[in-house]
């Protein structure tokens, strides 16, 4: 596919079929939330010709930033009519406590250790020729989790530097806990690079005991009236 192509496949995937969410997300702030999300919609439009893996969409890191890009998309217009960062944050991280999440289809020896061979491939190719705004990351091995990997230099961060808001970045480290919660990965990190650490560890263990960014940040991850309902 070609530069324009993917462009179209990355919105169509990942903003167009967002919109629903976005909407709701939206109409917690105002009523006319359709045209909060058209107005979302110009942002990630013009973040998509410089967004880091635009060429190469199947990244293992890469529908992660796409993701996070379109949430960045709506709280950026949301920014524009005095929505609070925290405000956000709160309504993106119970939103996606509600929302039912599918299982995930339990995958087979030779599909996993292909998974991750792709993964450590990254990984290691990011490290040896880093591409600008893409992820830098290591993966790590350990005797007390499943596996594991660092992240050096973040791609999300690099987006939401261009958009003067960093400091929405907290919330969507954040995101990462709720998922892991929801799907019993036991995910423990100790910080984020939004967070000011010097690198984002995430540290995975089937069924293990979660150590979240909220509980070890509040100061920036403030979570007020949780919902916990899934």
């Amino acid at each position: 596919m070609n530069q324009l192509t993917n462009q179209q496949f990355i919105k169509q995937t990942y903003f167009t079929q967002a919109q629903m969410r976005l909407t709701r997300l939206a109409s917690r702030f105002f009523e006319d939330a359709q045209a909060v999300v058209a107005e979302a919609e110009v942002i990630f439009d013009a973040m998509l010709p410089t967004m880091a893996y635009v060429e190469k969409p199947q990244h293992p890191l890469a529908s992660a930033l796409f993701i996070c890009n379109v949430n960045l998309s709506l709280y950026l217009a949301l920014k524009q009519r005095g929505v609070d960062v925290h405000a956000f944050g709160n309504a993106l991280l119970n939103g996606l406590r509600r929302a039912p999440i599918p299982p995930q289809p339990e995958l087979s020896e030779e599909a996993l250790q292909a998974q991750l061979s792709a993964f450590l491939q990254a990984a290691q190719a990011s490290q040896t020729d880093p591409q600008p705004g893409e992820d830098v990351f290591e993966v790590v091995e350990g005797v007390d989790f499943d596996w594991g990997y660092n992240v050096k230099s973040c791609a999300l961060c690099h987006s939401a530097s261009q958009h003067d808001a960093m400091e929405v970045v907290p919330y969507m480290c954040a995101v990462d806990d709720v998922m892991s919660d929801k799907n019993n990965q036991g995910l423990r990190r100790s910080g984020s690079i939004a967070l000011g650490a010097q690198h984002c560890d995430f540290r995975y263990q089937r069924g293990g005991q979660p150590q979240r960014l909220s509980e070890q940040y509040p100061e920036l991850i403030r979570i007020s009236g949780q919902d916990t309902t899934n």
